[in-house]
């Protein structure tokens, strides 16, 4: 049985006359972990982007459930991106933090409110939610994110250098 749930086909990316992608075959199958490795600049991060529709590719296409999904919005593919560098809002709180995906899914308050409780929870932080990121330790900011990340029920969570900063 053929259960591929992401394909990259052919994709090529370059800035001006720099090469970043070339070429990149890709198949992940549902429920697989995978990692990308490789030396700073080799197109990790811009790979990722692509993936979740931040960046688009010179050439080449994206398939999910082998439909493309080349062209779509990146609020549109459900997928969840934890940046390396965190991206956290420094005027929101903790909760307001991870709540911010929710918003465009159109949960009520009650229903936000539990959800950023249980993902508060899961990440260990279930006291932290009224704090300011600036009061928090970077590997909480890392717990932040990754709750943030996770608050909408991605169908594919990409983290983008999950351990760089331990």
């Amino acid at each position: 049985m053929n259960n591929n749930f992401i394909t990259v086909k052919n994709l090529n990316k370059s800035y001006e006359s720099n090469v970043v992608l070339e070429k990149i075959n890709l198949t992940l199958n549902e429920g697989d972990i995978i990692s990308l490795l490789g030396p700073s600049g080799c197109g990790k991060t811009t790979l990722l982007r692509i993936i979740a529709g931040l960046e688009r590719p010179d050439t080449g296409e994206i398939f999910m459930r082998h439909q493309s999904i080349t062209a779509l919005q990146p609020e549109d593919r459900h997928f969840g991106l934890m940046f390396q560098d965190l991206v956290l809002f420094p005027h929101l709180n903790v909760s307001d933090n991870i709540s911010f995906g929710l918003a465009v899914q159109g949960l009520s308050r009650s229903q936000t409110t539990k959800r950023v409780s249980e993902l508060l929870s899961l990440v260990n932080l279930p006291q932290l939610g009224q704090r300011k990121v600036h009061e928090l330790s970077g590997g909480e900011r890392q717990r932040v994110a990754l709750a943030r990340a996770l608050a909408p029920n991605p169908t594919l969570l990409m983290l983008d250098d999950p351990m760089g900063a331990l």
